[in-house]
């Protein structure tokens, strides 16, 4: 690169160089543009360093051996991270003699070289900076969203709590009621198998009475029978039917102390029918008590069944509020980093943009010093096109170096990638989430 090219480059990042300077390099001069250069690229600059310098010190213990080494190792860093830019940009050979004992031309090699590789950053990191803001925008996107299901499930969560809250003074209500049912419900059982067995003894002896009533029966019209042959038998002589009489009348006497006795028997069945039929009653009225106590019973039951599907159902959103907490953390995270970036590339953005502005005003003065120029510069046309035709093999060559370095970096972004929506589908199956 020409002198005016290399300050034109150096404009633009805010480094103003004279062409004297460039053609007379001091170490002062080659070490403040070369550091200017780094921070470029990795924005590390001579102040930064002296702080972890001082801390590499701190083990030291008298102050005079600090002052001693901290400008010493100081120098040392800043050449080693010069070593590696230089090294990045395929300059193999730099040392300290670059910096102590400057020369024109190898300064001028060492700058172009820099230049060339900052711009080359430049055009690199702008997609990977757009990519960065979008990747800024879908984690906020995304955070929201988290927000918005984390608001969900909070309030879900106080809802079942607000619920098992007003459930439970109906618990233990339910509780206290389902003791004292269970204990009506063995007295009440006690008292059917009381009354069951009664009702057994009650139903024999009905039909025992209801076999001797028959019984009774069938012997009243047997007498009645017989009483009507007798009547036919009757004679009419008077003595005989005085006998006959006689008879009778004990007959019938007989007759009405059974018939009476039957009558009492009689009255005594249908009282016990009648106390049977109360029995009976009070039974079928013990049945239904006891089927409105089943059926409380299994309410309560119910009542349990769910009030224990909702503490299975508090603990699983106990689990994904925690869950979607550690993810709200991680997120936040990604988002400071992304926002640290972003800030960063704004202010290198705004920086370019004032020196573009400044460059255009010095591309004027500029402007008006090349017509007297022009004729200097046609006699080192032959120089610079020579020079140029190495610089452009060895842009090749870096370009090609450079292609398959970002070539084996793509291929190593697809493959984490790839790994990483593995990842994720993973974790969706076993936390049971869709993701689109």
């Amino acid at each position: 690169m020409s002198t005016s090219e290399i300050i034109a480059s150096l404009e633009q990042w805010s480094i103003v160089v004279e062409e004297s300077r460039l053609l007379h390099p001091t170490p002062e001069f080659v070490e403040g543009v070369y550091c200017a250069c780094l921070e470029q690229v990795t924005g590390i600059t001579k102040e930064r360093l002296i702080e972890p310098t001082q801390e590499a010190f701190g083990s030291v213990s008298t102050a005079e051996d600090k002052d001693l080494y901290l400008s010493a190792l100081t120098h040392t860093l800043l050449l080693h991270h010069l070593t590696r830019f230089a090294t990045a940009a395929r300059i193999d050979d730099f040392s300290a003699m670059d910096i102590s004992s400057p020369k024109k031309d190898r300064t001028i090699i060492l700058l172009s070289a820099f230049i060339n590789f900052v711009k080359f950053t430049e055009q690199l990191c702008d997609p990977f900076i757009n990519q960065l803001v979008e990747k800024s925008d879908a984690l906020l996107a995304e955070r929201e969203q988290v927000t918005k299901n984390l608001a969900e499930v909070e309030r879900s969560i106080a809802e079942i709590k607000a619920k098992m809250a007003e459930n439970e003074p109906r618990c233990k209500q339910l509780e206290i009621e389902n003791q004292k049912c269970l204990s009506l419900i063995s007295v009440a059982k006690e008292k059917k198998n009381i009354l069951v067995n009664e009702c057994e003894e009650l139903k024999a002896q009905k039909l025992d009475l209801v076999k001797r009533k028959e019984t009774l029966t069938m012997e009243l019209e047997a007498c009645n029978e017989t009483n009507y042959r007798l009547k036919n038998r009757i004679v009419r002589s008077p003595e005989r039917v005085k006998s006959s009489i006689s008879t009778m009348s004990v007959t019938a006497v007989e007759y009405k102390k059974a018939l009476v006795a039957n009558e009492a028997k009689a009255r005594e069945l249908q009282a016990k029918i009648t106390a049977l039929m109360a029995i009976e009653q009070d039974i079928r009225s013990c049945i239904d008590q006891l089927q409105v106590v089943e059926k409380e019973t299994k309410a309560l039951e119910d009542l349990e069944k769910d009030l224990a599907e909702l503490k299975d159902q508090l603990a699983d959103k106990k689990i994904e509020k925690n869950e979607l907490q550690l993810k709200h953390e991680r997120v936040a995270k990604q988002l400071v980093n992304a926002q640290t970036k972003l800030s960063q590339t704004q202010q290198r953005a705004a920086d370019k943009k004032a020196a573009n502005a400044r460059h255009m005003d010095n591309l004027q003065a500029e402007y008006d010093k090349m017509d007297v120029e022009r004729k200097e510069n046609d006699v080192q046309v032959a120089e610079l096109r020579k020079e140029a035709d190495e610089i452009e093999e060895k842009m090749a060559e870096h370009l090609k170096a450079s292609e398959q370095e970002l070539s084996s970096l793509l291929k190593e972004y697809w493959g984490v990638r790839l790994a990483a929506e593995k990842y994720m589908q993973t974790l969706a199956s076993k936390l049971n989430m869709k993701v689109t």
